[in-house]
């Protein structure tokens, strides 16, 4: 493994959409956003990373204009409160005060009541990269690309792709010997994926993750056709087989895990 950066290290799945598929106050927010640039302040938590500074990301597909509105804010809000939840009372305020979740929770409330069914458009892992997001994708659609300091992978799909996929793993996964829990997590995925215009594109961006490994274990990193081969073995009922390309992937990414206790 590579020494570890200093900094917040995470991967993240985007959903760029069509101009028209955007609630009002998003295409709103994409008209103010001429550079992309985020003026949001952020919780001084951390919780999203400090590297992401684009409040609206957009990519060029067949001479269409698709955009992702990273909803930094909304997010900030969410993984305070949902942070809030997983610890005692009695440490809580060691991380913020009281009145903070509160603030935090109002104005949860508050966009939800004045933008009904927003959702964020981009999901973000830290420290790793969630197995379950590589049944949105084939190994056809990997790419290793350089970022200047470091190499990374990104994947690339069209989101109605990627239904079909989810719902195929989820045929090969329900009823048999895969821990219901893993099988709840990829039906999340499957609504979530749901929500969105079929014509929009779902990217999978390792980002700063990718500096956790070096050039040449990205370069042995096929972890969707692992993935694959696994959910394709259980179909078949070679639970073995299964289980071997299961563990392989699972191992790959609860190396770089073990940072999480360390931060």
């Amino acid at each position: 493994m590579a020494v570890m950066s200093a900094r917040l290290c995470c991967s993240y799945l985007r959903v760029y959409q069509p101009l028209h598929a955007l609630s009002e106050a998003e295409q709103t927010l994409v008209r103010d956003c001429g550079d992309g640039l985020s003026p949001t302040p952020r919780n001084a938590l951390g919780l999203i990373a400090a590297d992401e500074c684009r409040e609206v990301y957009t990519k060029i597909v067949e001479d269409q204009t698709l955009v992702c509105p990273a909803h930094t804010r909304l997010r900030d809000l969410l993984g305070l409160v949902a942070f809030e939840r997983t610890i005692p009372d009695s440490v809580a305020e060691m991380f913020f005060a009281k009145r903070e979740v509160s603030r935090a929770r109002a104005e949860l409330e508050s966009i939800r009541r004045t933008q009904p069914g927003i959702r964020p458009s981009v999901v973000q892992a830290v420290w790793h990269v969630p197995v379950r997001w590589f049944v949105c994708f084939d190994d056809a659609e990997r790419r290793i690309e350089d970022r200047g300091d470091h190499l990374t992978i990104r994947y690339e799909t069209m989101i109605r792709v990627a239904r079909d996929r989810v719902t195929s793993a989820l045929d090969a996964l329900s009823g048999g010997i895969v821990h219901p829990v893993i099988v709840g997590m990829v039906y999340e995925l499957k609504e979530w994926l749901a929500t969105f215009d079929p014509d929009s594109l779902l990217e999978l961006d390792y980002a700063t993750v990718a500096t956790l490994f070096d050039p040449d274990e990205l370069a042995d990193d096929h972890s969707s056709s692992d993935v694959w081969t696994a959910i394709e073995a259980l179909g078949d009922g070679d639970g073995m087989k299964a289980g071997l390309f299961y563990r392989r992937v699972n191992e790959r990414w609860s190396a770089p895990r073990r940072f999480e206790s360390l931060n």
